[in-house]
């Protein structure tokens, strides 16, 4: 499991996992190496790619940070995740891999496959992330 972070992130740190049903669910946050103030803490949920037949929701414990930059007006600023895509949801491993399965498929054939084997996905947003990487 730790071989499989650490692929995605070095500073990732495991804390637990469960399955539920064919999801397992990963519990994990990323390490304070800039030892800065933390102000809150939320769950994000992500997916990624299957890990032994088992479809995979990342649970990432996001911290905000207080600013500490007098050049922006924020009061915190959010931890970024140099391993998701633009939107939060998924990961950019899991975006190759549904830009590989669906390159000679329509949409709703590579939904039907991806639903079923990798994560729960719809067609809408297969077609969006095609559009943006064509």
């Amino acid at each position: 499991m730790k071989n499989y972070l650490k692929k995605l992130d070095e500073n990732l740190v495991f804390i637990k996992s469960f399955t539920k049903g064919d999801t397992l669910k990963i519990y994990t946050e990323l390490t304070n190496v800039d030892n800065k103030l933390i102000h809150s803490r939320k769950v994000r949920v992500i997916k990624d790619i299957p890990y032994n037949n088992y479809k995979v929701e990342l649970h990432i414990i996001s911290k905000k940070y207080f600013n500490e930059d007098p050049e922006i007006d924020k009061l915190t600023v959010s931890e970024k995740l140099s391993f998701v895509n633009s939107t939060g949801r998924r990961t950019l491993r899991l975006d190759n891999l549904i830009l590989e399965l669906c390159a000679e498929m329509s949409a709703i054939g590579c939904e039907r496959i991806v639903r079923k084997n990798i994560a729960n996905i719809s067609d809408s947003s297969i077609l969006r992330l095609i559009k943006k990487n064509e």
